[in-house]
């Protein structure tokens, strides 16, 4: 692949992990709304918002299947079809109103068709999280295979920016109720996927799938299919385990998904506005930073990022804890710049090491079912740490940035002595180094 072909396509298909942050992104501008609507005790509401998280799950534990099966592009393709589905779903849900033209089993409709559509952007989500740093690590050339993969990561957090951007525009330039408004902020997805698919269109199969499957192609020996679960795949399914696990207990999506509670247990009730400030920094620290891991990944290589990364989120998490327990004595801007000192250490080590890192470990054979795996822990643990975060918060405040903190010094200690360096190695060679 000529050069600027490589990049078209690695954009191109990047635009998956677009839709992926826009998916997780857009429902925070609008989850109030439908609370109200629909009337929701926090549970279900809780479960509504949630769905996409659950989704992810299925989707990271079938996409492996399907890149096998079918391929590495048509399993993208599927995925955007799904994203599609969602949005478009999710903008003609069902109203949950009870004036006297509303019919009342379509008003019960609206929560599970919200939720059932939620759910199948999870599978998207899920999906595009194997699939695409799958694809981009097998085109890659091993000098700049950290970055190409880094791009990924790149458009997640740019999509979590738009989605930002496209919340505020729609609220601020659509003159209709707010039931109208929160369908519609769910509905913009629509117009990012229908471009990803016509990206899609003239990208290729990735040469190490047609290899494996006989196609004429010099990169790669045919490979059998073989089984994930073996003795041979014990050390990288090991470390992709730890390294996945890890990256949820960061506590990088509880500072995501809760940035304005956490932001007012900072500075107190009555602080919305400056609340909303801070997350709206949260997501450009976290874009520059990724930005910087960009440059970094492919010079330093993996291991060296996580542990300096681990450090300094566990300093992060630690001064928050310290703050946050101080109450009235709190020193509020001390705290605030814990909280964008870890999202910066965050994005520029552990989120940008874990789908590269995960990419790289595998043998060619077993690599799709190997990140599915990873994909699947990864999202298991978001999910459980996303729903009890809150809880946790509320009933233990400071602890729970301490926790997060010990999480971090653990998993330094073991990227210091485990962890393997894959910087600039082939990831169709003979995986010796797993040994």
């Amino acid at each position: 692949m000529k050069t600027m072909s490589l990049r078209w396509i690695v954009c191109a298909v990047s635009l998956g992990g677009l839709l992926f942050g826009f998916d997780a992104g857009v429902i925070s501008g609008c989850e109030e709304a439908i609370q109200n609507e629909f009337k929701l005790a926090p549970f279900w509401h809780g479960l509504v918002v949630a769905g996409a998280l659950i989704g992810t799950v299925f989707g990271a534990l079938v996409a492996g299947r399907m890149c096998d099966r079918f391929g590495r592009k048509p399993t993208l393709v599927w995925m955007g079809v799904l994203f599609l589905i969602s949005a478009a779903g999710c903008a003609v849900t069902p109203s949950g109103g009870r004036g006297a033209t509303a019919l009342p089993v379509v008003g019960l409709l609206g929560p599970h068709v919200l939720g059932w559509m939620r759910f199948i952007g999870g599978i998207a989500i899920g999906g595009v999280s194997v699939a695409v740093p799958m694809y981009i690590a097998e085109i890659a050339p091993p000098e700049s295979r950290g970055r190409l993969v880094l791009v990924n990561q790149f458009c997640i957090v740019l999509g979590i920016v738009v989605s930002y951007i496209s919340n505020y525009c729609v609220a601020r330039w659509i003159p209709a109720s707010a039931s109208v408004v929160w369908r519609a902020m769910l509905g913009a997805e629509c117009i990012p996927v229908v471009m990803y698919l016509a990206a899609l269109v003239p990208v290729p199969e990735s040469p190490m799938w047609l290899a494996a499957r006989g196609g004429k192609v010099a990169t790669s020996a045919t490979l059998p299919d073989a089984p994930l679960f073996v003795r041979r795949n014990l050390k990288p399914i090991l470390l992709c385990f730890t390294v996945a696990f890890f990256s949820q207990l960061s506590g990088v999506n509880a500072v995501n998904f809760y940035s304005p509670r956490i932001f007012k247990m900072i500075f107190g009730e009555g602080s919305e506005l400056v609340s909303l400030a801070g997350t709206i920094g949260v997501g450009v620290v976290n874009l520059v930073f990724t930005v910087a891991a960009f440059f970094l990944i492919d010079r330093f290589g993996r291991r060296p990022l996580l542990i300096s990364g681990c450090a300094l989120m566990a300093a992060m998490h630690g001064l928050v804890a310290w703050q946050v327990s101080l109450g009235d004595a709190c020193t509020p801007w001390l705290a605030m710049l814990g909280v964008y000192g870890f999202i910066a250490s965050v994005a520029f080590s552990a989120s940008a090491v874990i789908w590269v890192f995960i990419s790289e470990i595998f043998p060619p054979d077993v690599r799709a079912k190997g990140q599915s795996f990873g994909g699947m822990v990864h999202w298991i643990m978001c999910m459980l740490v996303s729903w009890l975060f809150p809880v946790a918060a509320e009933r233990t405040g400071t602890w729970a940035f301490a926790f997060f903190a010990v999480m971090m010094l653990i998993e330094m200690v073991w990227a210091i002595f485990v962890m393997p360096e894959t910087k600039g190695r082939h990831i169709d060679e003979d995986h010796k180094f797993m040994v």
